[in-house]
């Protein structure tokens, strides 16, 4: 093998091996900064806008912040606390519940979603540099070309190259740009107000929906609670990095349920008085152009750097389980591979973005809340918190046999029986929910199916070859 060949494979593997109590180097400070860089972004206001389509403003703040919560307590029992634990890439240590192989296939579907996030975070940023270089007259009020367009692939570029530098630099980037994201997402929610008034927003009334206030309310708790869940592989990986697991505990939940209401109140708030989530369309008006030139400013750089947290967070999966092939290319080729797939839905689906949000984020959600099932069953019953790390990866089987041909039948069976499970409570295309869905949500009782198949089978499995 090569030299150059060598030290890619090396760098590859650089971010993917678990890590060391003392290569673990993050403050509360660097991971309060870092979730916060993630979560004050375009997904913040359009999550926000998505609630205020299905309820008004009190009950859309009580959605948001409980729908969070509820997700992202799933989220730390079943991925985040044994990630931190091992040191293990997400990935890697899902390979204990699905195996090498069936790990492989869940990971490949849930990866094809970062393209459209990195797309839909671009998109953003290429608006709002657009309107920063009309205001300060390099373009005309019109331009003639796709500048937005134009300007989105570059900031997607920039991210690329910062994100293939490593961690630290996702580290640093955040410890800057948090208090200046904070700033924006406050500033913004008190634009909304000072326009509207606290009385109009209040009394502000969604669409017209066919269900009654509970059912609404429910469902705008369910799309919150998948807006935690989304968060998945990548908060893991990133959460590795702490110090100590009482401040990757508490940085993430700050960053990612209080923190992340900021641009979300934002977007409920705007989206039901001002009829869009978006603040490039309405900053301006709100705020004046001396203001919304520095706000636009932020708010592009609020995209950039969750950009390179995602980047940062996702190719070490695909790193870990896709090949060697896969890991020649080197942590940045594979960074760059992404970024050539998002530039292709930039260029390719633009139009279809902000579209498509929902629906897709509602089929991941049906994945996500089967797997967390597996997980939980799988790490605290089964396991009952205890794991050989080498086995993960060596690709050994890693419960006695469990695992055959490299995928754990009892868990994909599991996987399999919630995503149908979660379509009888809540179809994702329609969003027409079933009779106890106002009641139950489609999530907690789709983990408590998975939770349940998972265990029953792993048995039934286990008696079977004695």
């Amino acid at each position: 093998m090569s030299a150059s060949r060598t030290s890619h494979l090396e760098a590859a593997l650089v971010e993917t091996l678990p890590l060391l109590p003392e290569e673990r180097r993050w403050s509360f400070r660097d991971m309060l900064a870092v979730k916060s860089g993630l979560s004050i972004a375009t997904w913040g206001f359009l999550f926000g806008g998505a609630t205020g389509q299905l309820v008004g403003f009190v009950d859309g703040v009580v959605a948001m912040f409980f729908g969070t919560a509820i997700g992202l307590g799933l989220l730390c029992f079943g991925l985040l606390l044994p990630v931190y634990r091992t040191g293990a890439e997400s990935f890697v240590f899902m390979r204990s519940a699905f195996g090498p192989v069936g790990t492989s296939v869940l990971a490949g579907v849930l990866l094809m979603i970062a393209p459209f996030w990195l797309a839909i975070l671009s998109n953003m940023a290429g608006a709002a540099t657009e309107q920063v270089l009309i205001k300060l007259a390099f373009l005309p009020a019109a331009p003639a070309w796709p500048i937005a367009q134009a300007c989105a692939l570059g900031v997607l570029a920039i991210g690329c190259w910062l994100a293939a530098l490593g961690s630290n630099t996702v580290r640093l980037v955040n410890l800057a740009a948090a208090p200046l994201l904070v700033l924006l997402s406050g500033g913004l929610l008190v634009a909304v107000f000072s326009h509207s008034g606290w009385q109009t927003i209040v009394s502000a009334v969604p669409p017209a929906s066919p269900y009654d206030r509970e059912t609404r309310l429910m469902l705008a708790v369910e799309l919150n609670i998948i807006a935690a869940l989304s968060w998945f592989g990548l908060a893991g990986n990133l959460m590795r990095y702490g110090r100590s697991a009482r401040e990757a505990v508490w940085g993430t939940w700050i960053g990612l349920v209080p923190v992340s209401l900021l641009p979300g109140l934002a977007g409920l708030a705007a989206s039901l008085v001002l009829g869009s989530p978006d603040p490039v369309e309405w900053m301006t008006p709100l705020v004046g152009p001396a203001i919304a030139l520095a706000m636009l400013s932020v708010l592009v750089f609020a995209n950039l750097s969750s950009i390179i947290g995602m980047l940062q967070g996702n190719v070490p999966t695909i790193l870990q389980n896709f090949g060697a092939r896969v890991r020649a290319l080197g942590f940045a080729g594979n960074v760059a591979m992404f970024g050539i797939a998002s530039a292709l839905i930039i260029v390719l689906a633009t139009d279809a973005l902000y579209t498509r949000f929902y629906t897709v984020n509602a089929y991941f959600g049906a994945v996500l809340a089967s797997a967390i099932g597996v997980l939980l069953a799988d790490w605290i019953v089964l396991r009952r918190g205890r794991i050989r790390i080498r086995a993960l990866h060596d690709g050994d089987a890693v419960r006695g046999g469990s695992v055959r041909r490299g995928v754990n039948p009892a868990a994909m069976v599991a996987l399999a029986t919630g995503f149908v499970a979660y379509h009888g409570m809540l179809e994702p295309v329609s969003q027409t929910p079933a009779a106890g869905f106002r009641w139950l949500s489609a999530t907690l009782p789709v983990t408590a199916v998975a939770f349940a198949v998972h265990l029953v089978l792993s048995r039934i499995l286990q008696r079977t070859r004695r």
